[in-house]
Formats: structure tokens, sequence, C-alpha cells
């Protein structure tokens, strides 16, 4: 089953009993900015999923969710607080506690309005889109109809994404095979008709629309612009996961993915050139 997001009542409370610090015990580092940006993460003191730390297999998503499961720290303390020896679930459950009762009576409001509006709106928005694609396509009762699947995660359409881009490549490689038998096969055709295709021998190959046909587009074109697509893709997913991260920084599999796909876009940022 799917981690769930915590719900908004949820992150209200949180942040309402947060005083806008971070929950580690001398820690004053603030929530929220002086440009009402989030600068922390909302941490989980049970993982959310298999893998994290103090994950607990007895334990259900709806904990997992919880306020109880829930607190505010800075970056630097999230990471410290991984430490599942020093920050057992029993030790982070009293650094909330006594956190808390420090600010039982502030003042302290995040102002959700538009992560909630937002978040209402989407959801319809997702629904939606699953009714118009499995309900009502206009070729919904022909089998040709594309998939469009609102519950699809970030890594399930990247992947898609890199995947279309290996199908763009395939296929513009069998065009070029196609241009470059074009000479043959047109000979042959002639043949056929008992036309010697030496009648165009002395065409050169630069007035021969059958000589090398396309390619510009084959040889340069076509590599310039499968390499900037995949160089965008690989950027989209370096800021998606930098930006996820700050709030769900017991994801193994997104931590691992962001590791991995920054070497690539290092990678791309050295040695990324246009074959010209």
């Amino acid at each position: 089953m799917a981690r769930l997001a915590p719900k908004t009542d949820v992150l209200r409370a949180l942040f309402a009993r947060s005083g806008n610090q971070c929950a580690f015990p001398g820690c004053t580092q603030p929530l929220i900015n002086g440009k009402n940006k989030f600068v922390a993460q909302v941490c989980h003191i049970e993982a959310a999923s298999e893998g994290g730390e103090r994950y607990n297999p007895e334990g259900n998503d709806e904990h997992r969710r919880s306020y109880e499961n829930l607190l505010v720290l800075c970056y630097p303390h999230h990471i410290e607080t991984d430490d599942v020896d020093d920050y057992p679930v029993e030790r982070l459950l009293e650094i909330k506690r006594d956190h808390e009762q420090l600010f039982l009576k502030s003042d302290f409001k995040l102002d959700e309005a538009e992560l909630t509006k937002l978040s209402y709106e989407m959801e319809k928005y997702w629904s939606e889109v699953e009714r118009l694609n499995k309900l009502d396509h206009v070729f919904a009762d022909s089998g040709l109809a594309m998939d469009v699947n609102g519950d699809s995660s970030f890594f399930d359409v990247i992947e898609s994404a890199y995947d279309a881009v290996g199908g763009i490549e395939n296929l513009l490689e069998s065009f070029h095979k196609s241009d470059e038998s074009l000479k043959i096969d047109f000979e042959g055709l002639l043949l056929r008709k008992d036309i010697s295709p030496e009648l165009f021998h002395d065409v050169p190959y630069y007035e021969n629309p059958f000589e090398n046909r396309n390619w510009e587009s084959h040889n340069l074109g076509t590599p310039n612009w499968l390499q900037r697509l995949r160089i965008d893709l690989a950027h989209i997913e370096v800021k998606y996961l930098e930006e996820y991260l700050k709030t769900h920084s017991e994801d193994l599999r997104a931590k691992a993915k962001f590791e991995e796909v920054k070497e690539v876009l290092q990678e791309y940022a050295t040695t990324a050139m246009h074959v010209d």
C-alpha cells in the first residue's frame, strides 16, 4: 500500500504547537522563514514505509501519518535523529512531548488556506481524470484509448517518460535505416522495369534525392534533441526529489534515486555536447 500523506488538520496541529521552532532540544531554527517558506521537515517517529528508521511492522498507515507519530525538525536534526540507537521511538516521543509543552499556549498558526484549497482541488482533479479516462473517453469501447492513470506515482510517470524517449529513439532509428535503403530499393524497382540504374550514375550525390536522404536530421537533429530531452528529464527528477525529500527523508527509494540521478545530471553537466 502506498504511504499516506499527513492530513491537513494534523499538520495544522503540529505547527500550532511548534512555536515555529525545530522540536530538537535547544534548537531555535524556525520552521517558516521570513518569506513564509517552509524550511524544515515533517518527520515520522516510526517510519512511514518499510526500510525506514524505527519502522513498526505491527503499525498501520493511519497511525504512521497521525499527529502522535509526527514531529517537525530542521534538516540537520532530522538527519541526526536517523540514528536509531541514539534516538529510539521512546526518546523521540519524549522530545516531541517536551517541546510541545513549551508552546501549549502558543498562537503560532500555519497559513494553510492555499494548501487546503490545493489539496481539495487536486483530489477532485485526479478523480475527474480517472473518470474521464476510464469511463468517458471518446474511444472507451475501442480498446485504443491511451491510459492516463491519476494514481501513478512520480516514479511511475518519470519511468514512463524515459521509456517513451527510448521508443522515440527506436522509431527514428527505423526511419534512418529506411532512408539508408531507399537508394537500393529504388534501383531494385528500376531493374524490375528493365531500366538500368546506371542512367542516374552521372547525377552528383548531393543532387540525388535518394542519396543520404535526411542525413542531417538523422545524424545531427535526432541525437541532439534526444540528448536534450534526457538532460531535461534528469533535471526534473533532481528538482522534484530535492523538494520531496525535505518532508519525506525516510523514503529510502527516493533517497537512492536522488543520489543516482544527481550523478547522472553531473555527468551531463560535464560531458554533454551537441553533435555537429
